[in-house]
């Protein structure tokens, strides 16, 4: 009788594990491409959250759209400074003038109110599944601003004092704090509300970013330091809202301009 064979050879092993090897390589990429496609899923839907909350300050406000910044109340905890979107802003030395604290530090303090967060259902919808865990917030309100300066306006002196997003189209000062406060722009200002970015993700303490106005460029966005403002959460690109509500991913070499400002007849 031939005897019965109750083991496996090595060089079965071996190709067993080399099988086994072969699909974990074809398949381990598939699941994280998987597992980054649902929090990009997410991330864009407390996107669109907050753009309904965008929507509701702008009915409540004489079709106003929400200040980047304002002056909020005085309080042994909080900073005398209110951002757009609420956040621990006491909880780091930080200050520009227009925010205060950092969203990319723990909240140490109680949530100092932003303007919309009364629109909001939950703290939840501010935070990205991508971001650092420490981080409070990875959104960036769109900041460009009549009032800031740029080397582009020699290219184009046209576009000077007329670049602003619908969250800062000029800043004020309070008489008697002396602190710096926004004014946005009404919807009757913005040119192209669905070529309009309203805010993105990136890594910066304040919950705004203004990078791109200060160079001169106009369809082809520099790199660089630059290009970190718009690569950060998501596959080399950044969840964006518009203005008009829509969400999608934005690549940074596919920006233009005029995106970023409410008035468009000042580009060529």
């Amino acid at each position: 009788m031939r005897a019965i064979r109750t083991a496996f050879t090595l060089i079965e092993l071996l190709v067993v594990i080399a099988i086994i090897a072969i699909l974990a390589a074809i398949l381990f990429p598939t699941f994280s491409q998987a597992r980054e496609s649902a929090r990009q899923i997410d991330c864009a839907s407390n996107m669109r959250q907050i753009g309904l909350a965008f929507r509701m300050y702008a009915s409540d406000y004489d079709e106003t759209w929400t200040p980047a910044f304002s002056v909020g109340r005085q309080d042994t905890t909080m900073s005398l400074s209110q951002p757009w979107i609420g956040y621990d802003n006491n909880n780091d030395p930080h200050d520009d003038g227009q925010f205060t604290g950092s969203v990319n530090v723990p909240a140490t303090n109680p949530i100092h109110p932003g303007a919309i967060d009364t629109y909001l259902r939950n703290d939840a919808i501010k935070r990205c599944p991508d971001m650092p865990g420490g981080w409070q917030t990875a959104l960036a309100l769109n900041g460009f601003s009549s009032i800031n300066p740029s080397d582009y306006y020699t290219t184009n002196p046209a576009a000077k004092g007329n670049e602003f997003s619908p969250f800062y189209k000029a800043q004020g000062s309070d008489a008697a704090s002396g602190r710096a406060y926004a004014i946005a722009a009404a919807d009757s200002e913005i040119d192209e509300p669905a070529a309009t970015l309203a805010l993105w993700e990136h890594e910066n303490p304040d919950p705004m970013c203004n990078f791109l106005q200060p160079a001169d460029w106009l369809n082809s966005p520099p790199g660089g330091q630059y290009k970190d403002h718009f690569h950060l959460l998501h596959r080399n690109g950044a969840t964006t809202l518009w203005v008009d509500g829509h969400v999608k991913h934005q690549l940074y070499d596919q920006l233009k301009r005029r995106w970023f400002s409410c008035n468009k007849a000042i580009y060529p």
